[in-house]
């Protein structure tokens, strides 16, 4: 990635005082407004171009919760082209629907589509309330919120969309695989305690995990109509959909190499828990599968890629849970008679599956289905409760 020179940089009125910056965005706000810094010299000139702005405000500390919205102008000063192919002028208005109060610093990222080339000077005046209640677009009823200006250069679409503050580019795809590759090397550390060579073990997951990948593809637009409509290049996986794809095939493979499939599954917990809880960390970076706006001093700055604001760290908390599904699977593959059986997989499954449906009311994207989250989390008690007797009384 390439910097911007001092010229391009965002420029403007100082931004409010804050006790306490959000720790994730990775610096205390300069101004209220600024352009996303998204310029990378192997993607100059790629279509389509889009401009990323970014206007910081302080939510009151006091009061009930409110609307808030920004108007955003923007204008070319220097085009890259001659002849400038797009638009060369802007007036957009984005809103935060629910700004909680005492929740600190909010962020709330715009991306303007279709604009030429070159680089731009933005204006972000905040509204009354909502813009059609607004009859005056000049200054803001609450005090604080200030006027910005800033500048800088368009980038190329796909990046500017993935750029935000408290999001870092590519977080996502390094620690997912980080926590594959320490699932492997911990796979083939416990496969000696149910009795198989890992070396094979090693290649089929290797091919389940290929698998995996495109099965949590393909679960995520199954469960999310909208974005299905979209592209397929729209982000976004399921976890869900990578474990049932990847245990499928590691059963298959291990009857058709004739590996006993229970010993298989087992020594294959630790190690999935493992890859799960790394990848989770990389969803916080990544901005997504966030968690619900919150006041609460328990909550963490985070950014969805559109509102930075302070969050329930579900993220994290979906990290603890497979990291204690990690101690368990070891201590159970050590201390069960009933290990090798599969049984050991089963119980941090069927345990990870309700751990993720009480979860699921504290993320911040409301579920597709009416009645999926409660059969999912009753099926998945009854098999732990069964899988737990076979387990402590084998």
């Amino acid at each position: 990635m390439s910097h911007p020179d001092p010229a391009s940089t965002a420029s403007g009125t100082a931004s409010p005082a804050c006790a306490r910056p959000p720790r994730l965005a990775g610096r205390k706000p300069r101004r209220a407004a600024e352009v996303s810094s998204a310029s990378c010299a192997a993607l100059d000139g790629l279509d389509p171009t889009a401009l990323g702005v970014t206007y910081w405000f302080e939510a009151p500390r006091h009061g009930v919760r409110a609307p808030q919205s920004v108007l955003l102008k923007g204008r070319l000063v220097e085009p890259e082209q001659r002849e400038p192919q797009g638009s060369t002028a802007f007036e957009v208005v984005t809103t935060v629907h629910d700004v909680i109060p005492g929740s600190g610093w909010v962020s709330v990222t715009t991306r303007v589509p279709g604009t030429a080339p070159g680089r731009w000077d933005v204006t972000a005046t905040p509204l009354a309330g909502l813009p059609e209640d607004s009859v005056k677009r000049s200054a803001p009823k609450r005090p604080g919120l200030l006027r910005g200006v800033a500048s800088g250069r368009t980038g190329f679409g796909m990046l500017v969309d993935a750029v935000a503050p408290g999001v870092w580019a590519g977080s996502w795809s390094v620690l997912v695989l980080l926590g594959f590759v320490l699932g492997l090397v911990l796979q083939a550390t416990v496969a000696s305690v149910v009795g198989l060579a890992w070396p094979r073990l090693t290649a089929v997951t290797v091919l389940a995990g290929a698998l995996g990948l495109v099965g949590a593809k393909a679960y995520y637009l199954l469960t999310h109509p909208i974005e299905r409509r979209r592209s397929l290049r729209t982000p976004g996986m399921s976890v869900q959909g990578f474990v049932i794809v990847a245990l499928a095939t590691l059963t298959v493979s291990g009857l058709v190499l004739g590996m006993p499939v229970g010993a298989v599954l087992d020594a294959t917990a630790p190690g999935l828990f493992l890859g799960m809880s790394v990848g989770r960390l990389g969803c916080l970076f990544a901005g997504c599968c966030v968690g619900r706006p919150t006041a609460s001093r328990w909550g963490l700055w985070s950014s969805d890629r559109h509102l930075g604001v302070r969050r329930i760290p579900v993220q994290l908390m979906e990290s603890a849970l497979c990291a204690s599904l990690v101690g368990f699977s070891l201590v159970a593959l050590r201390t069960s008679a009933a290990s090798g059986s599969g049984v050991v997989l089963v119980v941090c499954f069927s345990a990870y599956l309700v751990g993720r449906q009480l979860l699921f009311p504290l993320r911040a994207m409301a579920r597709v289905t009416r009645h999926g989250r409660m059969v999912t989390l009753v099926i998945a008690s009854l098999v732990l409760a069964v899988a737990l007797v076979r387990l402590l009384w084998a």
